[in-house]
């Protein structure tokens, strides 16, 4: 018998009232009318809508700035930022920032509204030093910090990235706030998809963007009660590779690779390999003592830091739910 998807997708538009909602239902079950997928995708929508843009007491902890894209030129783009001190921010076991609101602020997940993405060529960065973007003293343009030749790069990229979210048609909206899961998941691979062009031109940091952004997804796809192994493996990768091309010149960032490398082996239940890497911080740390002989002006201070980090979670890597709340 065959599906009329057409129909389907009119049912489904019914009870979940959003296009976008739909096509995500059926991307992840088919085109089948299944009520009790159907409340849990309503019930999920729902919890993130509240959490994102809450109805709590308390002040607006975003404010928006225009920025210009560094590849189309388009302007007029939204870019949000977080108030002063108006959450209180902690890290997760992945080193991603968990929001709570502070100060008579609300809470905001910020996460998912952190990448600004051009609504005409996809450009997508959580920095907006990337962007354009004018002075606050002078009302004069500040250019972005990308070269020239990665911005001509990115020119020819355009329509991959078009191919990563082939079927949304109106970009603005997609990416409006508040973000619900699947457009944030988008906006990351939309930074992905910049940050493997800067990859290939060598730039540094490339690879721990890469990393940081799928920890991103890997945590939203968690918030959403999806399985996000994939995604953390996928993280895993790119952190090897900016340990082994040494893609991070800053040394307390080099540390924070290596730790993620333990942490993500950790979850992933390679021991061994973590192991490895919490042995990869004392040759480190030996290496260093030795150095200072010479140069007084070096210390271990984050290497210590790190190796301390990941040892901790070494220590409790029997504890059932050592990541629970990654």
């Amino acid at each position: 018998m065959t599906v009329d998807v057409t129909e389907v997708k009119r049912r489904l538009n019914l009870f979940l009232n959003d296009p976008d909602l739909v096509d995500e239902y059926i991307e992840r079950y088919g085109p089948l009318i299944d009520m009790k997928k159907i409340r849990e995708m309503k019930d999920v929508r729902d919890a993130r809508l509240k959490k994102l843009n809450p109805m709590d007491t308390g002040d607006d902890p975003l404010f928006q700035i225009m920025v210009k894209c560094p590849v189309c030129y388009k302007d007029q783009i939204p870019c949000y930022e977080l108030k002063a001190k108006s959450q209180q921010i902690t890290l997760n076991k992945f080193l991603v920032p968990l929001y709570e609101g502070a100060g008579g602020f609300r809470s905001c997940d910020f996460s998912y509204i952190t990448v600004t993405v051009c609504p005409q060529c996809l450009f997508a960065s959580p920095d907006k030093k990337d962007f354009s973007r004018k002075s606050s003293a002078n009302n004069s343009w500040i250019k972005g910090q990308l070269s020239g030749n990665l911005i001509s790069a990115l020119k020819e990229k355009t329509e991959e990235r078009k191919e990563i979210i082939k079927n949304v048609n109106d970009y603005a909206d997609y990416f409006k706030h508040p973000r619900l899961d699947n457009s944030a998941i988008a906006s990351y691979r939309l930074a992905m998809a910049r940050a493997k062009v800067e990859a290939w031109h060598e730039q540094p940091y490339a690879f721990y963007k890469l990393g940081s952004y799928a920890l991103r997804i890997a945590y939203i796809m968690k918030e959403v009660h999806q399985d996000n192994t994939k995604v953390l493996i996928e993280a895993l990768s790119y952190f090897e590779e900016a340990f082994k091309t040494s893609n991070c010149p800053q040394e307390e960032i080099e540390m924070q690779v290596i730790y993620l490398i333990v942490a993500l082996n950790l979850k992933l239940g390679d021991f061994k390999k973590a192991n490895s890497y919490i042995g990869v911080f004392s040759s480190l740390h030996s290496t260093r003592v030795a150095e200072m002989k010479d140069n007084p002006k070096l210390n271990t201070v984050h290497i210590d830091k790190w190796s301390d980090k990941a040892k901790y979670l070494w220590e409790d890597r029997e504890i059932s739910d050592l990541f629970e709340n990654e």
